[in-house]
């Protein structure tokens, strides 16, 4: 199952192949950082104001309940 991270550019996971992730802050911004095992990283900017944009927390979220 694939879980889509970046509404912007479409970019969807699967949650089996992710390491790690977390959020951290970035000039008081959070920003989701998801690992893959190939070695990937993908970082996803919180920006639930634009029509476009994500919300690390809900994805955050999607991606622990499909693991």
């Amino acid at each position: 199952m694939l879980i889509q991270i970046i509404k912007r550019t479409r970019l969807a996971v699967n949650p089996a192949d992710i390491s790690a992730m977390f959020i951290y802050t970035v000039n008081h911004d959070p920003v989701l950082q998801v690992r893959m095992r190939d070695g990937d990283n993908y970082r996803v900017q919180h920006a639930p104001h634009c029509h476009d944009g994500d919300d690390v927390y809900q994805v955050h979220k999607l991606l622990l309940e499909a693991q």
